[in-house]
């Protein structure tokens, strides 16, 4: 049965991973799998039923790693974790909430958890992938409880650093065996031998950033790929391990959330599905020359901005986020305009920075507190959308006003820089207009409207004036 796919650390190193399970346990009926989501940060599961309903509970801390699969060799894949702060794997036996029936120690910092039957007994158990190795740590038994896993049984080494684990019976045979998904060219490379040498298929399928994992999504034995695209919500099923469109798909679940896969029985449903809050609202880029010290500058605001969560109800604001630019927190002497004139500053050139977060937050349709265009029109900026910064102000703030956290990702080339937000903006979508009369040399007026359209249909409008000086 099919345990989850790539994951990522939540303590210590950041790693990727997939935990994967596979064949049907001998004696049981096969039933196509179903999939399911793991929430890190809460210790949530949701678990989706074949008629779409979603059985929910909670099981371990937040940051622990997510798997399923069969650990008392009932036929059917329930909740397994690993603590990285302890080295301990939890094991349930049940897809209900409560205490593990079964813990112990195994493993190294670092490695990856690998779940399955790979010796066809019909009972799953927990092996490792070494990644600093290339290794594989195979495992045909559970650990004794508060004990330690013990030696593996053997080991191989399969795949090139940076490949990603997964788990699958791919022949039918009911033994599972191994594959790498190589995330650079989206390429999965897997045997149906447990031994070390080339793969004896590979087949490219999804995109970068996908999530892949197997399982038996048609109940025919053996397990095919899926790929859970997170950006999206969505899961895309295919019946077969060839390249091409998918077979299933549907939208389920938050962007950071840990899909699994597996046969989970009967499920008693009436839970509520998970929050759709992590999915891609807005992002806006704009554009320099390189190599300059604000550049520099530019990207390690970037940098501490990145990732920042802003709950429901809560406020953005840059200068709250980085406070005052200092030599001391790693920025350069850059120009910025101060009274109308250009001058070396420590963290010059951040406003950039400002007027690219400023549309991200603008055109993904969120309350507008606090912003201030130039003083001077600067032509690689939007006329009137567009904002400096400076300490304790000028700073752009803006409200979450919705119902769902949100996040701010940052990315950056050489020679650009762009701001993304992840949330739910409830359907908004947001239109922005100018009506300008500006000559760069004599300044000049403009006038800006966005406007709001509602899921609902309804519609707000907010226009404000700005009068450039001549530069």
């Amino acid at each position: 049965m099919t345990t989850p796919p790539e994951f990522r650390w939540l303590i210590g190193v950041a790693v990727c991973a997939s935990v994967l399970i596979g064949s049907a346990s001998p004696g049981f009926a096969a039933e196509a799998e179903t999939v399911g989501l793991a929430d890190p940060n809460s210790g949530r599961w949701f678990l989706r039923g074949g008629d779409g309903a979603t059985t929910s509970f909670f099981f371990g801390n937040p940051g622990d790693t997510p798997f399923v699969g069969d650990w008392d060799c009932d036929g059917t894949d329930t909740p397994g974790l690993y603590r990285r702060g302890d080295g301990f794997v939890y094991l349930r036996n049940s897809n209900t909430e409560g205490i593990a029936d079964l813990r112990f120690f195994f493993g190294n910092p670092g490695d990856i958890p690998v779940a399955g039957d790979f010796d066809g007994d019909g009972c799953d158990t927990v092996s490792i992938y070494r990644p600093s190795e290339q290794r594989f740590y195979i495992i045909n038994r559970l650990g004794s409880e508060g004990g330690g896993l013990g030696a593996a049984d053997f080991s191989f080494m399969f795949g090139n650093p940076g490949d990603v684990p997964f788990v699958g019976d791919f022949d039918g045979d009911e033994v599972d065996s191994i594959g790498l998904h190589r995330r650079g060219n989206g390429t999965l490379y897997y045997s149906n031998q447990l031994v070390e040498g080339f793969a004896d298929n590979e087949l490219a399928y999804g995109i970068a950033g996908d999530v892949l994992f197997m399982g038996d999504w048609n109940g025919d034995d053996s397990d095919t790929v899926a790929i859970y695209r997170s950006v999206e919500g969505r899961f895309y099923l295919r019946d077969s391990n060839t390249s091409g469109i998918a077979d299933v798909t549907f939208p389920y679940g938050a962007k950071r959330m840990v899909p699994v896969g597996g046969a989970f029985g009967p499920l008693p449903g009436g839970g509520t599905a998970p929050s759709r809050d992590y999915f891609f609202v807005s992002s806006f880029t704009t554009r320099h020359a390189c190599c300059q010290n604000r550049v520099h500058n530019i990207q390690l605001m970037a940098r501490v901005v990145d990732g920042t969560l802003i709950p429901p109800g809560g406020t953005f604001s840059v200068n709250g986020i980085t406070g005052a630019r200092t030599a001391a927190k790693g920025y350069k002497l850059a120009p910025a305009i101060i009274g109308g004139e250009y001058v070396d500053v420590y963290g010059g050139g951040v406003s950039q920075f400002g007027t690219t977060v400023y549309n991200a937050f603008l055109f993904g349709g969120y309350d507008e507190i606090e912003h201030k265009p130039h003083s001077v029109y600067i032509s690689r900026y939007p006329a009137c959308h567009e904002a400096t910064l400076g300490t304790p102000k000028p700073d752009v703030i803006f409200v979450n006003d919705t119902d769902s956290l949100l996040t701010v990702e940052t990315s950056y080339t050489s020679t650009s820089i762009t701001v993304a937000i992840y949330g739910n903006n409830e359907g908004r979508q947001v239109r922005v207009s100018a009506n300008r009369s500006i000559n760069p040399n004599i300044g000049g007026s403009v006038s800006c409207t966005r406007t709001i359209t509602f899921a609902d249909g309804s519609r707000s409008s907010e226009t404000w004036s700005w009068n450039y000086k001549p530069s």
